[in-house]
């Protein structure tokens, strides 16, 4: 028989994060990129990110394979982060942003959300940018369909759009440096944009944005990148950020959304 009664209770004092920033992170099943570029903004010193996953289906449409109130029980509980991110640019803009907003409201109330659509919107007019070039990794009919209409509708003028016609997230982000470089360089050279957005967070385009802002001479705004700086934002976190881009050393002001 066991004796409990010599079962010692140990000293376990505790030390509480010191993290200024805390984001919820939803990555798509098939995103083998995404997670990674997104924490490496992050400043480590000052946040926590938290991750987790869904299985999803996009071809008709966007859904997740669960619901958005499960996919948030898998994070941490109320109260434990500031922001949950939803991380998937053509999903928002194929389940439309009202839509999802309300979906991530219901799944956890209380704290705010982002999503790289979202973010890329606030972002671009962040750098006052009306002028801009859309680069995209998806097939041409969904280029064609729903980003440039989404950006149009937002009333910027896209002046130039080309997309690496993948359709796949493993082939996305197995898109080598210089493509991604050289066809930045295409399409911006005889479109005089004030910026260039880059689509999809499995994209490996994060570690180029300076390469890119500094052959361009304009902004570079990726989805990974304006997700990190919106959820920064929507936290507080007011620091700025070098290497990765203009847009994370611009001052960052509380934005209720």
């Amino acid at each position: 028989m066991n004796d409990d009664s010599t079962t010692k209770i140990l000293e376990g004092l505790t030390s509480p994060s010191k993290a200024i920033v805390r984001v919820g992170l939803i990555l798509l099943s098939t995103d083998e990129v995404g997670g990674k570029a997104f924490t490496s903004i992050m400043p480590a010193s000052d946040t926590l990110v938290f991750t987790t996953r869904t299985a999803y289906e996009h071809s008709d449409g966007f859904a997740v394979a669960t619901s958005y109130r499960e996919l948030a029980d898998t994070l941490p509980p109320t109260g434990r982060f500031d922001v949950l991110a939803f991380s998937c640019t053509s999903g928002t803009i194929a389940l439309g942003v009202d839509t999802l907003l309300a979906e991530l409201a219901l799944a956890r109330p209380g704290v705010r959300y982002t999503s790289p659509a979202i973010a890329a919107v606030s972002a671009l007019r962040q750098l006052s940018a009306k002028r801009i070039v859309v680069m995209t990794p998806y097939p041409v009919a969904f280029h064609k369909s729903s980003i440039l209409p989404f950006f149009r509708g937002h009333e910027f003028d896209v002046v130039a759009d080309g997309t690496f016609d993948k359709h796949s997230d493993a082939e996305i982000g197995e898109l080598r440096a210089d493509c991604i470089l050289g066809g930045a360089r295409m399409l911006v050279e005889t479109a005089s944009p004030d910026a260039l957005f880059v689509s999809c967070t499995a994209t490996p385009v994060v570690p180029l944005i300076a390469q890119l802002e500094k052959e361009l001479g304009i902004p570079v705004v990726t989805s990974t990148q304006a997700m990190a700086w919106d959820a920064l934002r929507l936290a507080g976190y007011l620091r700025p950020i070098d290497g990765f881009g203009r847009l994370l050393t611009l001052n960052r002001e509380l934005t209720v959304r």
